[in-house]
Order: C-alpha cells, then sequence, then structure tokens
C-alpha cells in the first residue's frame, strides 16, 4: 500500500505540523541534511532522503505542512493542506508526529488552543506517535531546555505528559544539529517499537488489585482516540487538582472517588439524550431533535466529578449518515477529561432488540477499538416498558442477538426509566461504572 504514495515499505514517516514561523520547513531540512523546503510553506509537501543515525542510516520520508494561526483564526485552505498532509503518509498512518514549537516562545492556552483546532481536524490517533520538536534551541540564552520548561505555564508540561515526555531540541548550529538529528530518530526509533508493540507490552505489565492478587493493567490508550480536550481551563483546574493512582485513573484529592467520563452510544431515538440529562439533572442535550454532534456537559455527582459525552445515533434505515456518526464516535473521546475513567453506555431501548440491531451494533462499535467492550454497559432504557417484569426474562426472550450483546459487554447491564426516580438510578449506575 505504501507504494502507492511513493514510500518504501522500510521508510520511516515523519509529520511536521506547527504554528507558522515555528521553524518547521528549517527542521525538515536539517533532518534531511538539504533545502528540501521553503521557508514559506502554503501546500503539505513530502521529500525524502538518507539520515545518518546513531546506529544504522534511515531511509525517511519527510511532510512539511502549513502553519496554523495562534491569534487570528486559521485559513480553511491551511487545515485543508494538513488533512491532505495524511493522504501523503500512506494507508499505515506517520511513524512519528512532530509537534514544533519555537524554543524561545511560551506556550500558553491560546496556543495550545490554535493547536488543538488543527489537531482535531486529523481524526486520528495521535499521542502514541507525537513528539515535541524545540526549534531555535540556540536562542534559550542561559537556559537549558529544562529550565525553560520549568519556567513556562502548565499547559506546556501537559502537552509535554501527553507526548509521553518525548521531546527534542534542534538549533541553528550544523555540527549540533548532526547530533541532534542522530538522538532525535534515536527516540523515534524507541517510540515506534513501542507503538509496534503494545499488546505484548500490556501483556507483560500487571496491574496490583486493591482486592487482592494480580490483573493485567487495561490500556487508557487503547480506548483513547484522539485525546484531546475542548475546554483549556478544565484540563488545567483537572491536571493541577486531580493525582493519578497507579493504575493512570485519576484520583481526588484525600482519596475521593476518579473522575467519570461516561459515553453515550446508541441507535436513534433509543433515548441516549434522556439519559444523559437524567445523570446531570438538567436539559443538558436536545432530546426533540436529531443529535448530529458529540455534545459534553459536566456535573458534581454525589463525591464524583462526571463528565457525560453525547454521540449521534446510527440509524437502521439508512436515515443518518454512518460516516459522520462514525466520525462524532471518534471525536467524542476528545471531550473526555485527561485522566478521567472513561465507560461507555450503550442505550437499548427495552421494546425490541432484533438481529439487525445486533449488526448495527457490531459494525459501529467496531470502528472505535476491540477493547471499548470491557468498558460497556448495556443500559436498557424504557424500562416502564417492563411494567414490573424481570428483565432476565425480557433477555431470554429476545434469544440470541440480546445474548451476543450480553456476552460481549460480561453481561454488564442496567434499566433505566427516565420517567422516575432518577436520583437513585444515578448512584446506582455511577457505582456499577466505578467498578467497570
Amino acid at each position: 500500500m505504501a507504494a502507492m504514495y511513493g514510500l518504501e515499505p522500510t521508510q520511516l514517516v515523519l509529520l511536521l505540523l506547527g504554528e507558522k514561523k515555528s521553524g518547521k520547513s528549517s527542521a525538515g531540512n536539517k533532518i534531511l541534511t538539504r533545502q528540501a523546503f521553503k521557508k514559506k510553506t502554503t501546500r503539505s509537501q513530502m521529500e525524502k532522503g538518507t539520515v545518518f543515525g546513531i546506529e544504522a542510516n534511515e531511509q525517511v520520508a519527510v511532510i512539511d505542512t502549513p502553519g496554523w494561526l495562534t491569534h487570528t483564526s486559521t485559513p480553511h485552505k491551511v487545515s485543508q493542506e494538513l488533512l491532505r498532509a495524511l493522504t501523503l503518509c500512506g494507508h499505515s498512518g506517520p511513524h512519528a508526529i512532530l509537534l514544533v514549537l519555537p524554543g524561545p516562545s511560551a506556550f500558553g492556552q491560546s496556543e495550545w488552543r490554535a493547536m488543538e483546532a488543527q489537531l482535531r481536524l486529523l481524526q486520528t490517533p495521535i499521542w502514541h506517535r507525537a513528539m515535541v520538536l524545540f526549534t531555535h534551541g540556540d536562542k534559550l540564552g542561559p537556559y537549558s531546555i529544562q529550565e525553560h520548561i520549568r519556567h513556562q505555564a502548565g499547559t506546556l508540561r501537559w502537552l509535554l505528559d501527553r507526548c509521553g515526555n518525548r521531546y527534542q531540541v534542534l538549533t541553528s548550529h550544523p555540527s549540533a544539529s548532526l547530533v541532534q538529528v542522530a538522538e532525535l530518530f534515536q527516540k523515534i526509533q524507541r517510540m515506534v517499537a513501542a507503538v509496534r508493540f503494545p499488546r505484548e507490552i500490556q501483556q507483560l505489565r500487571p496491574d496490583v488489585n486493591p482486592g487482592g492478587g494480580q490483573r493485567l493493567n487495561a490500556s487508557r490508550e487503547d480506548i483513547e482516540l484522539l485525546a484531546l480536550n475542548g475546554n483549556p481551563r478544565q484540563r488545567e483546574r483537572l491536571t493541577s487538582e486531580w493525582r493519578r493512582d497507579p493504575r493512570g485513573l485519576g484520583t481526588g484529592p484525600g482519596g475521593s472517588p476518579p473522575a467519570l467520563s461516561i459515553i453515550l452510544l446508541g441507535r436513534r431515538k433509543s433515548g441516549k439524550s434522556s439519559v444523559g440529562n437524567m445523570i446531570l439533572e438538567r436539559a443538558e442535550f436536545k432530546v426533540d431533535s436529531k443529535t448530529s454532534q458529540c455534545s459534553a456537559g459536566q456535573a458534581e455527582i454525589s463525591g464524583w466529578s462526571v463528565t457525560v459525552v453525547d454521540t449521534p445515533g446510527w440509524s437502521l434505515f439508512g436515515m443518518a449518515d454512518p460516516e459522520q456518526v462514525r466520525r462524532e464516535m471518534h471525536r467524542s473521546f476528545s471531550l473526555c477529561p485527561p485522566g478521567s475513567r472513561v465507560s461507555f453506555l450503550l442505550a437499548v431501548p427495552i421494546d425490541s432488540f432484533s438481529e439487525r440491531d445486533r449488526a448495527a451494533v457490531e459494525t459501529n462499535i467496531s470502528v472505535l477499538s476491540e477493547s471499548v467492550w470491557s468498558r460497556t454497559l448495556v443500559l436498557f432504557t424504557y424500562g416502564n416498558a417492563l411494567r414490573g417484569g424481570a428483565v432476565e426474562k425480557y433477555i431470554e426472550k429476545k434469544g440470541k442477538p440480546l445474548r451476543w450483546l450480553l456476552d460481549k459487554c460480561a453481561h454488564r447491564h442496567h434499566v433505566c426509566d427516565t420517567n422516575s426516580g432518577g436520583r437513585p438510578q444515578v448512584h446506582r449506575l455511577l457505582e456499577m461504572l466505578e467498578k467497570i
């Protein structure tokens, strides 16, 4: 497949992203050791070459992109060129995404908001392959890059944390640049190796179970797609106030419950939005019109900090654009605060669940990740239709399609009636989600 895009299978593909005048093109030229890119970039461009690494030479393809604007709106054609850059990377995408920041400059909330607006457009997981590349390192003055980072606002430290604390500095001195590029590729090779074998690493990393014994650590990266938070101020507050326990889950001061993020999934008219309103105890989501985009609401509920994300519902009869639905399902992760425990509520109306429903669920959930099932709870909506009957009898009556679904979710299910007894239902639901 890579040959379709002019790439050799053994080539490393690097994607340069950053604001205008960040030094992206100059960084690309240093990597390729030639004047491959012009200073003023208006279109995404791929250039190939050989990099002389510390251990071995590397065949690389470097893709330069136009820079976005920080203090004014970025032209639409720039965003289009960023999307086109992905097509130049081939079907497997870039091996490394280099987020270029001019070393001496501040990186605050304005810079993050501009970066986030463009990264969202990529619609692809980025953080497991992202690295910060500081340019103009010789302009830091008497400070080392570590001192520069310490003196910066928490926004830069948060960005580095999301990138696994991977960064490299480039200066304009030719002799230093060769060493720095070699160091950069050494770090990229380690990152690529970690991405290539995530399952094996996860299997070898047991986690301590508070109840005794050991269990495998469920990687947040397995279910995190485009994990960007749409509210920088809230992110700053969460990252400063919430600590992380050994499993990487947020815990509040004094050991309070972790922050919970609940992503609502289901077909159209499944009652998702009503459930979201019941949890938040307010009319956050519209229930009388079709949900076309993800939206989120937050509340403090019985000690939990809860974020609820509503998503567009899929259709069994072609009434919804399937591509838009799946794009928005992917985007739902970006509305979850970093460090929160992400769970999924799959809304299933109590009145019906056919083989067509089962197939639609399988098709749509599969666009996320197989690991999503391990964090999903089936929520039977319109529970008043049971008329006091046991849900187990309903499950038995619906046969194989519904049993298949419950098997996928380890038989986690709950009945919800949005017309009565909201608070006790919500408290029980949150307790169940916290244990997943």
